[in-house]
């Protein structure tokens, strides 16, 4: 069946039909994948929508049922209205109703999710909220609550309405296309075919079809009609250019010559004449060109040339003598190449000559001026050998000092690198590097350096300076310290210089002496946090810096619940276990501005600029709840600490750094007192 259609319609035809049904497949697709992608977003941002709801729920409401009873009404009818609820209700944790908003009580067992409602053909949605106790994890009650889903279900009807509706019109838009396509475009090509089969059998010599009209058809005739001018336009364009070739060919300079595969002269151009005093018909009548026009020392050569190009080859400043028709001699320089034509065919040799009969006489000339020169050479190399000693003793000693070495001439180009610098920079024993430019060096050694921005731009002061600069040291990626300084080297003329000599330091050794020092003095050696020494010079510092920016300063001030039995029974090696692991538990939650400090013991401190209470408190709870869930394994016991964490916020609570230090020292006891594992705002003596 699919065969006969297709000899009806015609292959054309066939595929724009189902060009035509695969886009209205393709549309088709798309509407329903967009229709479901726009439902799923809807009921994901309700589902949203109500878990931020429920959350809100527990976050205020667990403490209101605690509390504040009182105020548990308001806060429901307010809820309700928020959140767009159909019914509300609060109960205890005995279930008794303890407030109930909105209509009758008529909740069933709550809904897995939003999605189960939907699909259940149901318009609400009936979800529970377990209510904590604030700071337990005991129940104070639940709340339940119904939300009305009528506007989401209309929505999401609406939308697969208006889906249908679109779908019928693709379809109604599909086949009137069709129609359009197969009945009137083809018939306009169908028309064009038919006129240029006419056009073909016809023997008019101008080819050009009548147009009438802006449809498809005339624009198709239109472009038939340039065509067939572009084409004769084109054959003129070829004989013009067929006459110009000959009259280059024939005025060309050198001699342009043509053999056919058998080796026998079928043109050659006028230079001919000019070059040897034959004329082109001297040449083309002679049976042996050969002994016509080459001299007898280089016939022999000549001829195995000859062979090489006739066998297919091709050859290029190929020199040999020709003879004039005078007698004299001619040098010319041979280039020949095999000709084929489109199918492969050698249709013969090309063969160019270019007269160089003034390069050999220069030639000459220069081997006389050669002599004198080698006789100055002489002398020379003596002077050349004497400063080339010196210079190997220089550079002996270069390579042996421990300072790496670059000298630069006024141009940037490098005159000398000596073992130390190929050493440090990373370059090979036997690379040279003589005569390359100094930034294809920075360029070669920019990944080495850490910050290769800085490093540029101190260069271009340093460039700009002509003065001795100061050591810069260069912190490298593999962890070294290169100490850089460089000046300028002054010439025998005042004023001027011959370069720049560079020098280059590893310090890395003794860089890393003065950070161990540094290390030992600032650090805790068991958890390398910072000690009590940095602390308080952190403290007066951030201090200061928060009353210059009139921010506020927090202070965290913890030690460990339970460290002493954990040492008392397992030994110091477990409480340091303790420590260490604590240190690296805190570590993950304290943010990159704040810094944290073990002061001694089992205590410890995080200094917090630019924050808040609520910022604070959030900290705290974090690192109670991080230490809390430490657990460890000694003499196969399990063991835990937890910690009772201080608050101090500057300059709320203390102006200066020792008056803070005591404001969350105390807030500290506060929270033992209260029971440890918890954490304590300060509050001054008179808001107690």
């Amino acid at each position: 069946m699919m065969p006969a259609l297709l000899q009806r319609i015609g292959m054309v035809r066939a595929r724009q039909f189902a060009a035509s049904a695969v886009l209205g497949c393709v549309l088709l697709v798309a509407l329903v994948s967009g229709y479901s992608a726009m439902s799923e977003r809807l009921i994901a941002r309700e589902a949203v929508r109500l878990d931020a709801l429920a959350a809100e729920f527990q976050a205020r409401l667990g403490d209101v049922v605690m509390r504040e009873p009182g105020r548990l009404a308001a806060e429901v009818s307010m809820f309700r209205r928020i959140g767009g609820l159909a019914y509300l209700e609060v109960r205890d944790a005995a279930g008794r109703v303890l407030v109930a908003e909105g209509g009758p009580a008529m909740l069933g067992a709550p809904d897995a999710d939003l999605r189960t409602a939907l699909d259940a053909g149901r318009v609400h949605y009936d979800f529970q909220v377990d209510l904590l106790q604030p700071g337990y994890s005991a129940s104070a009650g639940t709340l339940r609550a119904r939300a009305d889903l009528g506007e989401l279900v209309s929505s999401l009807n609406g939308m697969r309405n208006g889906m249908l509706v679109l779908a019928a019109l693709i379809l109604i838009l599909q086949v009137l296309l069709a129609r359009w396509v197969l009945g009137g475009v083809l018939d306009g090509v169908a028309a064009i075919e038919a006129r240029a089969l006419a056009l073909r059998r016809s023997e008019t010599l101008a080819p050009v079809l009548p147009v009438a009209g802006n449809d498809v058809l005339a624009r198709l005739t239109r472009a038939f009609n340039q065509m067939v001018q572009a084409l004769d336009e084109r054959v003129t364009a070829l004989r013009k250019s067929e006459s110009r070739f000959h009259a280059i060919a024939d005025f060309t300079f050198g001699v342009e010559a043509w053999f056919s595969p058998q080796g026998r002269l079928i043109w050659v151009n006028r230079s001919i004449e000019r070059v040897t005093g034959h004329s082109p018909l001297d040449c083309l009548l002679c049976e042996n060109l050969a002994d016509l026009l080459i001299h007898e020392k280089d016939r022999k050569i000549f001829a195995a040339r000859a062979q090489d190009a006739l066998a297919g080859a091709s050859g290029e400043d190929f020199e040999v003598r020709l003879l004039r028709r005078d007698g004299s001699i001619v040098w010319v320089s041979l280039n020949w190449q095999p000709i084929y034509d489109e199918s492969g065919v050698c249709l013969g040799v090309r063969v160019s000559a270019d007269d160089i009969q003034s390069r050999k006489e220069a030639e000459l000339k220069l081997l006389d001026t050669v002599t004198a020169l080698r006789r100055e050479q002489g002398l020379r190399d003596y002077y050349l050998t004497r400063s080339e000693e010196e210079r190997s003793r220089l550079e002996a000693l270069l390579d042996v000092i421990k300072l790496g070495v670059l000298f630069v001439d006024r141009d940037g180009r490098v005159q000398h690198v000596n073992r130390m610098l190929r050493v440090i920079s990373g370059f090979s024993p036997d690379e040279n590097l003589s005569g390359v430019r100094d930034s294809v060096l920075i360029d070669r050694t920019a990944a080495l350096r850490m910050d290769e921005d800085v490093y540029r731009a101190n260069l271009a002061s340093v460039l700009e300076a002509r003065v001795p600069t100061e050591p810069k040291d260069i912190p490298l990626r593999d962890g070294r310290i290169i100490r850089e300084h460089s000046a300028l080297v002054p010439s025998v003329v005042p004023g001027r210089f011959l370069g720049r000599v560079w020098i280059y330091e590893d310090v890395t050794a003794e860089r890393r002496a003065a950070d161990a020092l540094v290390q030992m003095a600032e650090r805790d050696p068991l958890t390398n946090l910072y000690n009590r020494r940095r602390f308080h010079e952190e403290l007066e510092r951030m201090i200061a810096d928060a009353s210059r920016r009139r921010t506020q300063l927090g202070l965290l001030l913890f030690d460990l619940d339970g460290f002493k039995p954990v040492n008392d029974q397992h030994g110091h090696q477990a409480g340091d276990e303790v420590l260490v692991t604590l240190a690296r538990e805190v570590g993950a939650v304290v943010r990159r501005n704040e810094m944290f400090f073990r002061l001694g013991g089992d205590e410890f401190g995080v200094l917090a600029p630019d924050t808040d209470a609520t910022a604070l408190t959030g900290l705290a709870r974090r690192i109670g709840e991080r230490v809390s869930r430490m657990t460890f394994s000694f003499d196969g016991q399990s063991a835990g600490v937890t910690v009772s964490i201080g608050i101090g916020i500057y300059p709320l609570h203390a102006d200066t750094g020792e008056t803070l230090l005591g404001a969350a020292d105390a807030a500290m006891y506060a929270a033992k007192q209260g029971g440890k594992n918890a954490f304590r705002m300060y509050e001054p003596p008179h808001a107690a």
